[in-house]
C-alpha cells in the first residue's frame, strides 16, 4: 500500500514538472484572462459628472427639485434632506 502511494507521489510530481515547465508545479505562466481581469472597469461618465452619487440619493434629489419648485411643505423637503445624510 505504501509502495502505490510513493507511485502515486512520484506520478504526480512528474506531472506537475511537465505542466510547469519546471520543478516547481506553482511556476506555471498565468493565464491572460487573469490579466485582463486586473484592468478596472471604464468607469461611467455619469458617475464622474456627479461624483459617484449612487441610484437612490439620484432620485431623493429629483423629487428635492421637483417639490421645491412646487414650493411643497418645508417639513417634507426637511426629511428628504434628512435621508440624504
Amino acid at each position: 500500500m505504501q509502495k502505490e502511494a510513493e507511485k502515486r507521489v512520484r506520478e504526480m510530481q512528474s506531472r506537475a514538472r511537465l505542466v510547469g515547465g519546471s520543478e516547481n508545479a506553482f511556476s506555471a505562466p498565468v493565464p491572460d484572462n487573469f490579466q485582463k481581469a486586473k484592468n478596472p472597469p471604464p468607469e461611467n461618465p455619469l458617475s464622474s459628472i456627479i461624483g459617484g452619487i449612487d441610484n437612490d440619493r439620484l432620485v431623493i434629489l429629483a423629487l428635492l427639485w421637483i417639490l421645491w419648485n412646487e414650493k411643497a411643505d418645508q417639513k417634507l423637503l426637511l426629511a428628504l434632506l434628512y435621508l440624504l445624510l
